[in-house]
């Protein structure tokens, strides 16, 4: 009886130091602690938005949001709604906050910037039709979505762009558009700049004379 005692509780120890192990065997493994809300129909197959979102940490991020004491986002929902129109806030799955819209020295930062280590999936937030698709010194690699009701999506720097961020192609909320990256004429880090435009697309300077407005203004 002493016997089996002891092997039970040998066995039980043991798996306790494997529930602790990480995936290499290095040490304790925190695991990944964000939670998935439920995705409205019509997304990409296998889509759900994340239900929280955090800073970047050891980062100074511009006109950050008020956090919690782990550096979450308070009061965070996954989507915003511009003229009727739901828009992911954060279209990086997996990624943090690096920088947040408004005045970033002395100059409006028109957008939200997301990074991630390795560099993520950007995904289309909301459903709409791919209108630009290409190349710019200060954008990089870009992609342009129109959704209706004047309401358009930018997401620029990516690595690389998929099939599906074509010009003219529809996307669902949550179509993969292409992977971050740090394309532009100039030197930055890895990140996805995130856009949301008001106004009308059918002037001289189409998307560029179109209004940005804060993401998490209309959470």
């Amino acid at each position: 009886m002493v016997n089996i005692t002891r092997t039970l509780l040998a066995l039980a120890f043991s798996g306790l130091l494997v529930a602790c192990a990480s995936p290499d065997g290095s040490g304790p493994s925190t695991g990944d602690k964000r939670e998935l809300a439920s995705a409205p129909s019509g997304a990409a197959v296998g889509f759900a938005p994340e239900d929280s979102l955090s800073l970047c940490p050891r980062m100074q991020v511009s006109n950050a949001p008020a956090t919690d004491g782990q550096g979450k986002v308070r009061g965070y929902r996954p989507f915003a709604t511009f003229n009727g129109v739901k828009l992911l806030v954060n279209p990086a799955p997996r990624g943090c906050l690096s920088s947040s819209f408004g005045s970033r020295n002395g100059r409006l930062h028109k957008g939200v910037d997301y990074q991630s280590d390795p560099a993520g999936p950007v995904v289309a937030a909301g459903p709409g039709t791919v209108l630009e698709s290409g190349y710019r010194d200060d954008y990089g690699n870009y992609v342009l979505i129109d959704h209706g009701a004047g309401v358009y999506t930018r997401y620029a720097h990516l690595a690389s762009r998929t099939g599906a961020a074509g010009q003219g192609k529809a996307v669902k909320l949550g179509t993969q558009l292409g992977i971050m990256g740090n394309t532009a004429s100039y030197r930055i880090p890895v990140h996805l700049h995130y856009e949301v435009l008001l106004g009308d697309y059918g002037t001289p300077s189409k998307s560029f004379g179109l209004e940005p407005v804060d993401p998490f203004s209309k959470m």
